[in-house]
């Protein structure tokens, strides 16, 4: 048996049974008081996260930006940062140098620190990310708070990523700098806690994905509702374009690093009112009920099917 006979989901499913401590939330956490120390790793390599048409600085604000949404999803902030590499021997001095001006600017905007890290040689250039945050004990947003009778909602809007990779695909070298735009949604994860939400994670699998893994965890199932997702006007365009559905750029594909959470229907007009107050975008999208993972468009309910990306597939040898 190897690795893509069973798929990134059900290995750490075995690791989870093997060590019997991983966590399911974005984050590992730990009580310091009245606080949790957040404990997050992410890892990214050149053959599968960086396009040769993007500059190697958006490729390492991607990089640290990516492990600090997971802090951002438990509704943390970011306090330290630890990168560790393995590189040919011939990786362009240049190149990494300007990787790491990438990841200064993104530490440097989320007021975290650089504390170390590690080199080696290797035979790709291989970035791993440890981000350590902190968050109120009274504020912590975890995947097992997903209840029934909640409305689902995210940040900003969603399709934008994926679209830039379909372009790219298709040839278009401007697609490749969108597909690793991404802001780690620190200070909307804060404010959502504060202002009810006990739940979330971030999107970087896709919608379908990550209500996947909920109803998996908690048995908390969802319903979503097409015609209220907030849809990026690229996706939009490259949809027409290109004659991709838009339910597969905007729910299906992954990379927005937006966040998904709910929050019990008495408390969401107040959130909702809070958060636009200080200029953050938030849409109901959905509810939490009882039943199977449900799409609604067109009037009809459709069960959802997950089958995006996931690592350690056959899809991914192609």
């Amino acid at each position: 048996m190897n690795l893509f006979d069973l798929g990134e989901r059900k290995i750490i499913e075995e690791l989870k049974k093997l060590y019997g401590t991983i966590v399911d939330d974005d984050s590992y956490y730990f009580a310091e008081g009245k606080d949790y120390i957040l404990i997050t790793t992410d890892v990214i390599t050149k053959k599968t996260h960086i396009p040769d048409d993007v500059s190697p600085e958006l490729a390492g604000y991607f990089f640290a930006s990516l492990n600090f949404s997971d802090i951002a999803a438990m509704g943390g902030r970011p306090k330290y940062f630890l990168t560790s590499y393995s590189m040919r021997i011939d990786t362009d001095f240049d190149f990494f140098m300007e990787f790491n001006r990438g990841i200064k600017k993104c530490i440097k905007k989320y007021k975290t620190k650089m504390v170390g890290g590690d080199t080696k040689e290797g035979d790709d250039f291989t970035a791993t990310g440890i981000a350590v945050g902190k968050v109120n004990k009274n504020f912590i947003l975890l995947r097992k708070n997903f209840k029934q009778d909640q409305v689902v909602a995210v940040t900003n809007s969603l399709g934008k990523n994926a679209a830039g990779y379909y372009l790219w695909k298709n040839g278009m070298k401007e697609g490749a700098e969108k597909l690793l735009e991404i802001e780690p949604r620190i200070e909307e994860g804060i404010a959502i806690s504060k202002h009810g939400a006990k739940a979330a994670m971030d999107l970087s699998d896709g919608v379908y994905s990550s209500i996947d893994q909920i109803k998996k965890l908690t048995g908390t199932g969802f319903k979503i509702y097409f015609d209220k997702i907030p849809i990026h006007p690229l996706a939009f365009e490259v949809s027409g374009d290109l004659k991709i559905p838009l339910e597969e750029i905007s729910l299906n594909f992954g990379g927005d690093y937006e966040l998904l959470f709910s929050v019990d229907r008495s408390k969401w007009q107040n959130l909702k009112e809070k958060m636009e107050k200080n200029n953050f975008k938030v849409s109901e999208i959905g509810e939490t009920w009882k039943g199977e993972n449900i799409l609604v468009k067109e009037g009809k309910e459709v069960k959802i099917k997950y089958h995006g990306y996931e690592h350690f597939t056959r899809s991914t040898l192609l």
